[in-house]
């Protein structure tokens, strides 16, 4: 791990830049003078100070491999990404021997309490809640100059009994979600079916001209004989409530 500043003493050097992504704190025996803003600062040869420069810039921070158990004591081995940056150079040389230290240590306790409170299923589901609530619990780092713009979950791993189970349950999702797609289609094709028998009773009529194209498709075929009944006997009812 990098460590979160750089000492320049000045023994027979004078002269020190700050770069814009950084600032500079002027230490002069042993305590802070004030902060360098970006720039070229001279001193004298014979000046006691001493600058810790501490960069502003965001930095990736990545907590890997924690073995962690859930709520249903699932273990799990789960990797978390955080991206910070120093808003107060002062404060996070001060308060915290290590900021970045102390900011991994405020992360890994954080994500114990997130995995623990979360059966496997939510730990899965819920990576965009769980990234808000570890910003929430990591909060306290700003007591020591560190902001967090964002944490997440980059890794979740489980064991291979608990995947071989989770992919049982995706593929007993899956065919159930088939079955039940079928079994809207059979119950639409048993609706359209007895709205056509419903119709068929109402309009005799139509049952009758469907057998008549039923007899004479199967007149069509070669070697098939087919009597066909008196047509005016077949159409009589409908000749009937016509002529009533």
């Amino acid at each position: 791990m990098m460590a979160p500043m750089k000492r320049i003493a000045f023994g027979f050097r004078k002269e020190i830049t700050v770069f814009e992504f950084e600032r500079g704190l002027l230490y002069r025996d042993g305590r802070l003078e004030r902060t360098l803003e970006p720039g070229r600062y001279q001193f004298g040869r014979s000046e006691r100070v001493e600058v810790a420069k501490v960069s502003l810039r965001e930095t990736s921070h990545v907590v890997p491999g924690q073995g962690l158990l859930t709520a249903d004591r699932i273990e799990v081995r789960v990797t978390l990404v955080a991206q910070y940056r120093v808003t107060d150079p002062a404060l996070a040389l001060h308060a915290v021997e290590n900021y970045s230290e102390q900011l991994h240590q405020e992360l890994q306790l954080a994500l114990r309490d997130v995995v623990a409170a979360r059966t496997i299923e939510q730990l899965l589901e819920g990576r965009a809640e769980i990234g808000t609530e570890l910003l929430r619990l990591a909060e306290p780092a700003r007591r020591y100059g560190v902001e967090l713009s964002r944490v997440g979950l980059r890794d979740v791993i489980l064991p291979r009994e608990a995947q071989r189970v989770l992919m049982l349950e995706v593929e007993a999702d899956r065919t159930g979600r088939a079955d039940l797609v079928k079994a809207r289609h059979e119950v639409a094709a048993a609706r359209a079916r007895a709205n056509t028998a419903k119709l068929l009773a109402e309009t005799p009529e139509i049952a009758r001209m469907q057998e008549l194209d039923a007899l004479l498709a199967l007149a069509g075929k070669g070697g098939n004989v087919v009597v066909l009944p008196n047509l005016a006997d077949m159409f009589a009812p409908r000749r009937d409530r016509n002529e009533g």
